[in-house]
């Protein structure tokens, strides 16, 4: 009679052989400790950001490097900017393009994205508000109307001085003005959007994740003088003849450079 079979749990053999084949798995896998470790983030912001406006809509620029410093991986849901000037809370900036070298001429649209443990995100961002359904039909009109009459001038022109000399002509069709009623309605237009008066502003970097736990934010203060403002008003001089409303101009250059400090 033959004696019965060893269980396997009492067989050695079968141990050192279980043994040898976890030690091969768990070398292969992360130390435990990263399993529960969770997503951290470290942002850090360049020491100068750019500013600007479009028809008074702010536009805010930033070189941005976001860390995963944690041991999981997270998606970057949403970049923004919050500012207060002097006391006062202005309209939140969302990140709506951004450039993946600084050699780019083409932004990129901004999008959720991942970001691994010990990866590095680092992009030159532009952040600004996009205009509402009123705010787009109100500029859609203006930049419409703004065209219109400048053609009907430019037909006037050319028609009661036809002959003349050529560069006599463009010199009157870059003259002419808008009436005062166009001219105003895009400085109202200007004067609702426009934030970048003089004063002290505080501003907030948030960067919001799909864990709500990694979330992160970090505040710097910079500084707008009086004559910054004045360059970002620059334009406005220009809305008589329809610049920065339906066509683009590239005589003013209205971009400031801003030295930023931790908060």
């Amino acid at each position: 009679m033959q004696p019965p079979p060893v269980p396997f749990y009492l067989n050695w053999a079968f141990w050192t052989a279980f043994a040898s084949a976890m030690a091969v798995i768990l070398s292969q896998l992360p130390p435990i400790k990263l399993w529960f470790k969770k997503a951290k983030l470290e942002i850090e912001s360049y020491s100068k950001i750019s500013i600007t406006n479009k028809l008074g809509n702010p536009n805010l620029t930033l070189q941005l490097i976001i860390n995963n410093i944690g041991g999981r991986k997270t998606r970057i849901k949403e970049i923004n900017v919050s500012l207060i000037r002097d006391e006062k809370e202005l309209p939140t900036l969302p990140a709506q393009t951004y450039l993946q070298n600084q050699n780019d001429k083409n932004q990129l649209l901004f999008t959720t994205f991942p970001l691994e443990p010990n990866q590095e995100w680092v992009n030159i961002i532009y952040f600004y508000q996009l205009f509402d359904r009123e705010e787009e039909k109100n500029f859609e009109k203006l930049k419409k109307d703004m065209l219109a009459d400048y053609m009907e001038q430019r037909k006037l022109i050319k028609d009661e001085d036809e002959g003349e000399d050529k560069e006599k002509l463009e010199e009157k069709f870059a003259a002419i003005e808008n009436p005062k009623e166009l001219t105003d309605r895009a400085l109202s237009f200007f004067n609702s959007k426009f934030i970048w008066e003089s004063g002290e502003y505080l501003m907030e970097i948030s960067v919001l994740t799909s864990d709500s736990k990694a979330n992160i934010s970090k505040k710097y203060r910079f500084t707008i003088y009086e004559t910054q403002t004045e360059k970002q008003k620059e334009l406005t001089k220009k809305y008589k003849f329809g610049a920065d409303i339906w066509w683009d101009s590239t005589t003013v250059n209205i971009n400031t450079m801003l030295p930023i400090k931790e908060a």
